[in-house]
């Protein structure tokens, strides 16, 4: 399974695990679409918890203009756990790869 979301300048929830769910992440792809450099933040947010430096997974990361970070970290989630992420401008978006398990 795949799923998409765009990065804004605000600390978003960006993917959350289904209610009787578990996810296994097979990789993260940060893609910036634009001309400059972007900085971005990722987060995996247990349910209850906010993003912070204790659930970092990249943090203040450069991605390239025009260039694809991908973090093929390998990684499970538990029902309503979340990934949040924010980028320092427009022009990033996250793809989710995984499934459920």
């Amino acid at each position: 399974m795949d799923t998409q979301a765009k990065l804004t300048t605000s600390d978003d929830r960006l993917y959350v695990v289904p209610s009787g769910k578990r996810f296994v992440v097979h990789a993260i792809y940060l893609a910036n679409t634009t001309s400059a450099r972007r900085t971005v933040r990722i987060h995996h947010v247990r349910q209850g918890m906010t993003s912070g430096t204790e659930n970092a997974m990249l943090y203040d990361v450069a991605i390239a203009p025009n260039g694809t970070l991908v973090d093929s970290t390998r990684f499970p989630m538990e029902e309503g756990e979340s990934l949040r992420g924010k980028a320092d401008a427009a022009g990033v978006t996250l793809t989710l790869h995984g499934n459920f398990a």
